[in-house]
């Protein structure tokens, strides 16, 4: 049974404060200095997702940080005269948003120092009310205040002083500060609206949830995302960085020819979407920086293969070469030639599928990766990857769709064959030599064989290709209580993950439709949900409380609710499936989660917290913790597979 207990925002914020404080560490270029963020250096993914040491000391960071300055100023803080409003309304009746608005409102009263302040929140509960008052400035705790009390106006009003004192004592102390204010043993937490001023808003294990999606949300986050990976472009080299840690407001120090090419790709697909010469230009100084990755040394048989990295302090790429660098490469190229017509990306990418085969096994399978070794050797990384498996076999699909060349379509074939035979053998869920089964390595099986059926049109493999995506949607958390993981599939931790899976979907969706066959709606739903979830992972105004520079983390796709920083391609993913669906869906409300009734979600005639009693569904990631890495979600740089 999963966990009841949910994370609090205090929890949470130490653990961001720790990669802070890595990444600030190591580097100190800024957005403005870079064109849009800054570094979290290679250092902190890792310090992030290596989770348990990193997580435990940030949770014994503690809660008496502002202990001494709450003793030293709480005697000069107001201690205002509670006065209930007539008619204020029993806790029964309120709603969930009037509830909010009011408990804010009440805190500011208090905050601002006056003598009398009037709450209208006569709740009543079995159990005492325990209130925490956090202030944000600028990504960062300013102050924090707990009180408890049987009366819920008098434990929120001595928060709400603690919550000062800690921010110095001064009237003004909070006055530029954005309040969370959470009630923990009841199950409720909210933040103060920044685009409704004074007003609530429901936060959900550190996330304001996204209770209904429609059309017009999200073409306002296709913007936003668009102007976010126009950010993420290296103004100088025109290569993207992996990691923008929005907390640090800070990049890594090295750009990375993968996300390169996938930035380079969505940014197409925004220029079909809405033509614009600027998208267009921006991809093709992309691909130049892709291009001038790529090796043509025919000595040492690399000629074609792309440097996986370029060290902006070292300047110079690293020596490795990745299969699943060329095969994202390769997608970006031709799609490239077929808007452009240049031939020189076309021969880019021909020759980048050239070296794919040259790491092809005999039966199909994939060797990973070369590394450089001291004296120019280089070593064969040989560990099969589902991922990179199926990444060889959907660009070898696309140069042969591109170049009519049946030298690619054969070389497609026995790497189809290899993964059809692993799912005679094992399902549709794969796994491989990195990682237990899990659904990102199981989509790419799905993706790379769509992609060899629109090469082949095999009939055989387009049913495999639509049995293991109903497997695949089968697996989609859809529980509407659960507006923390409704959306997102199991064994998938992270938003790259998700907006990966609905980039799936989409594309399995569109063939469908285009093929006239029954029931493509089942994939269009999943996309939905999906997208849901990926929105309140998506920094905006309401959702960037804990992050330095609000503007240049907007549009970002934070990895998960614990590690804040953004991953270029949890954009891309997410991006490429809201283009994809777009066009399908209808002008009214696609998605709606409805929130249980206040007196019922906040448990107010339990006697004690219960698992059960209230909205405790929402686990510290559903046990699924321990399963992070296997699930292909973390590892350690240049080991695992990118995407």
């Amino acid at each position: 049974m999963p966990s009841s207990r949910a994370l609090s925002v205090a929890t949470l914020l130490a653990v961001a404060a720790v990669s802070s404080a890595l990444a600030i560490g190591c580097d100190s270029r800024k957005p403005a200095e870079e064109a849009a963020a800054g570094k979290p250096d290679a250092s902190a993914p890792a310090a992030a997702t290596g989770a348990p040491a990193v997580r435990k000391a940030a949770a014994t960071q503690g809660d008496d940080r502002f202990a001494a300055q709450i003793a030293a100023n709480l005697p000069r803080v107001p201690d205002p005269a509670i006065q209930v409003r007539e008619g204020g309304g029993a806790g029964a009746e309120l709603d969930n948003d009037t509830f909010r608005d009011r408990t804010v409102a009440f805190v500011r009263q208090v905050a601002a120092g006056g003598d009398k302040v009037t709450c209208d929140l006569s709740l009543s509960s079995k159990r005492p009310f325990r209130a925490v008052v956090v202030g944000f400035q600028e990504g960062k705790q300013i102050a924090r205040g707990e009180a408890s009390d049987a009366g819920l106006c008098v434990a929120l009003k001595e928060a709400a002083r603690r919550a000062v004192a800690a921010a110095g004592g001064a009237r003004e102390a909070l006055a530029g500060a954005r309040l969370v204010v959470e009630l923990p043993d009841h199950h409720e937490s909210m933040i103060e609206s920044v685009e409704r001023k004074g007003k609530g808003l429901e936060l959900t294990q550190g996330l304001v949830p996204v209770r209904a999606l429609d059309k017009a949300l999200l073409a306002k986050r296709i913007e936003d995302g668009k102007g976010y990976l126009l950010r993420v472009i290296d103004p100088t080299h025109k290569g993207v960085h992996k990691y923008y840690h929005a907390p640090a407001d800070r990049f890594e120090d090295e750009l990375h020819t993968i996300y390169t090419a996938s930035t380079a790709l969505t940014l197409l697909k925004l220029h079909a979407y809405k033509p614009d010469p600027r998208l267009l230009r921006a991809a093709t100084e992309a691909a130049g920086f892709m291009m001038g990755m790529q090796s043509h040394e025919t000595r040492d048989r690399t000629a074609g293969a792309f440097f996986y990295a370029f060290d902006l302090e070292r300047k110079r790429p690293e020596r490795r070469l990745v299969v699943g660098t060329a095969s994202k490469s390769i997608f970006t190229l031709i799609e490239l030639y077929n808007v452009t017509k240049e031939k020189k990306y076309l021969e880019s990418a021909v020759i980048a599928a050239d070296w794919l085969i040259s790491m092809q096994r005999p039966d199909g399978s994939v060797r990973s990766a070369l590394v450089g070794q001291e004296g120019g050797a280089w070593k064969v990384q040989g560990k099969e990857s589902t991922l990179y498996t199926g990444q060889v076999l959907s660009a070898l699909s696309r140069t042969y769709r591109a170049t009519n060349n049946k030298k690619y379509l054969d070389a497609a074939a026995q790497t189809a064959d290899f993964l059809l035979v692993r799912i005679a053998k094992k399902g549709c869920f794969l796994g491989d030599e990195y990682r237990k089964p899990n659904p990102i390595s199981s989509s790419w099986a799905v993706q790379s064989l769509l992609d060899f059926v629109k090469a082949s049109g095999d009939p055989r493999v387009e049913q495999t290709v639509f049995r293991c995506a109903d497997d695949l949607v089968k697996r989609q958390w859809r529980r509407p209580e659960d507006a923390y993981r409704y959306g997102r599939w199991q064994r998938s931790l992270s938003s790259s993950g998700s907006g990966w899976l609905a980039e799936v979907m989409s594309e399995v969706h569109h063939h469908c439709r285009t093929k006239s066959m029954p029931g493509c709606d089942r994939y269009k739903d999943a996309v939905v949900a999906a997208i849901r979830q990926i929105l309140q992972y998506t920094y905006g105004p309401e959702n960037s409380f804990m992050v330095k520079n609000p503007k240049a983390a907007a549009g970002g796709v934070f990895w998960s609710v614990r590690d804040r920083y953004v991953r270029t391609d949890s954009v891309c993913h997410a991006m490429n499936a809201y283009l994809n669906m777009f066009g399908e869906l209808g002008d009214g409300p696609l998605l709606t989660l409805p929130e249980r009734p206040l007196a019922e979600r906040m448990a107010l005639a339990a006697e004690a917290t219960s698992a059960g009693a209230a909205d405790a569904g929402v686990a510290e990631e559903d046990g699924e913790e321990s399963d992070e890495a296997a699930a292909g979600q973390s590892g350690s740089k240049g080991d695992d597979p990118e995407e």
